[in-house]
């Protein structure tokens, strides 16, 4: 995967119908020029810190939003269905690909290279905004079609009922005798995991899909309430792993320069830390329990003690480079209201090989506070 320059932000303001797409240059934001840069900037952090007995954290606070790309609208009628907007980058078109999908299934793609938009066919289901999305890349295996490349994947789990879907957008040479099949996408539905079925949302903040990963070419691993099953996307059947649950939250990425799965650990744990993991079939038929973390490396400190961490996000940037985004809320209060204000921090870092070992080098964060605002996802 090639080192990104760009990182996608979704921002949404309360009571709006309007998604907007913003996109942070990293190398202006989140990170130094080199990762000799960020370590002698984190050692003379370190040194302040001693100097002045537990100085916390630096972090670059209320930063401005870029301006908006391009600005997403969903149906009047789906309005109150604030947590049924799915965003998702499409990797294997590059970083500029951003699919969206609304409440009532309508689909669009925006291309931040040619400031396009086109819409796509409707998906089967409507998602929530933190639905899992794993990118599968496999070779097309239907029809006989020349100039035909690729099959890229997009598959989709909702984490509120288990409902599975492919968004596929296979890459088709360009043809004269064939021009309506150039990079023609779609969705498909996707049968759901035993423990989906006949499965029905009670608990809002309770989702029913705890974790998931690629394990290899063509295998999804994901977890649920009461355990683990496989995903073989060639035959699209399910098998039960294990009564055992994936040690990270949300999605775990492949690096392929490092050969290990990276993941975060869940928002109800004191710590922040950034993991690695072994989750290769080999590894994963060897142990009948849940995969232990190789590394562990804690990504922020020094937080103020009101602020309560709600969720985080793990972005993989190519080349070992991470954007980890950390939501907060805090309490307030002031002569005319008292609430709750959602502070966003987000993360630079870089994992290295460092002799037989690896290290992770922390780069910069920003935190982010804006009234009546929040960045719904980044990708």
């Amino acid at each position: 995967m090639m080192k990104r320059r760009f990182l996608n932000m979704v921002v949404h303001e309360d009571g709006s119908r309007i998604y907007s797409l913003c996109r942070l240059p990293l190398s202006n934001h989140l990170f130094y020029r080199t990762a000799e840069d960020a370590t002698s900037a984190q050692q003379v952090e370190n040194a302040k810190k001693k100097k002045q007995g537990g100085w916390p954290s630096m972090i670059s606070s209320c930063k401005r939003l870029p301006a908006a790309a391009i600005n997403f609208s969903a149906p009047p009628s789906s309005a109150a269905a604030s947590n049924m907007h799915f965003f998702s980058l499409l990797r294997e078109q590059g970083e500029d690909c951003v699919m969206f999908a609304d409440p009532c299934c309508n689909t669009s793609v925006y291309d931040a290279s040619t400031k396009s938009v086109r819409l796509t066919h409707q998906s089967y289901f409507s998602k929530p905004y933190n639905s899992i999305a794993l990118s599968i890349r496999s070779r097309c295996s239907s029809g006989n079609v020349m100039g035909r490349e690729d099959d890229h994947g997009l598959y989709v789990l909702s984490t509120l009922d288990g409902s599975f879907e492919l968004f596929n957008y296979c890459r088709i040479g360009k043809s004269a005798f064939l021009p309506s099949l150039y990079n023609r996408w779609y969705w498909s539905p996707l049968p759901s995991a035993p423990p989906c079925l006949g499965y029905h949302q009670t608990t809002r903040n309770s989702p029913l899909i705890v974790a998931a990963a690629v394990v290899d070419n063509c295998t999804i691993c994901a977890s649920f309430k009461n355990g683990t099953y496989n995903f073989d996307t060639s035959t699209e059947v399910w098998s039960h792993a294990g009564s055992w649950v994936l040690p990270f939250y949300r999605a775990a990425e492949y690096v392929p320069e490092l050969s290990l799965w990276f993941g975060l650990q869940a928002p109800g744990t004191p710590r922040h830390s950034l993991c690695a993991f072994d989750l290769s079939a080999s590894a994963m038929m060897m142990d009948s329990a849940a995969p232990s973390s190789l590394h562990t490396w804690d990504y922020l400190d020094g937080l103020p003690d009101e602020w309560s961490p709600v969720d985080r996000a793990l972005v993989n940037l190519g080349s070992g480079r991470f954007c980890i985004a950390t939501y907060f809320t805090k309490k307030f209060s002031c002569e005319e209201e008292v609430g709750i204000d959602v502070h966003t921090v987000l993360t630079g870092v870089e994992v290295v090989r460092c002799g037989d070992g690896l290290q992770m080098i922390k780069h910069k964060s920003e935190r982010y506070n804006i009234k009546n605002t929040i960045i719904q996802c980044v990708l």
